[in-house]
């Protein structure tokens, strides 16, 4: 089980990586826009955080709730809104996706 839970928290970064990466990469550009891989990274950050939870509370490991609520609510709104911008393919939807995904990054950092 230790051993899925290191599976799930790998996956888990390389999605938050992807996700980051690609919002850099398109920061760049003229005109950024929210795109499947956004969607993609997204979701991978939603099923692999929900399997970090999991895995924790199968080992009785301690689980902060309030963190992981908070956390769970960010990447609903991360994943919400790339789908919203990957359909409309407006710059706000962008710039949204962008500011959850760092806040997203401070809760999982700072919050003890």
């Amino acid at each position: 089980m230790e051993s899925l839970r290191y599976t799930f928290l790998v996956f888990h970064l390389f999605g938050f990586a992807a996700l980051l990466g690609g919002i850099f990469y398109q920061v760049r550009g003229k005109d950024p826009v929210t795109d499947t891989y956004m969607v993609t990274s997204a979701v991978v950050q939603l099923v692999t955080g929900a399997g970090l939870i999991w895995t924790r509370i199968s080992l009785d490991l301690s689980v902060p709730h309030a963190k992981m609520g908070v956390k769970l609510a960010l990447d609903i709104l991360v994943a919400v809104t790339a789908l919203v911008g990957m359909r409309n393919k407006q710059i706000w939807t962008f710039y949204t996706v962008a500011t959850f995904t760092a806040a997203a990054a401070v809760v999982a950092v700072v919050w003890k």
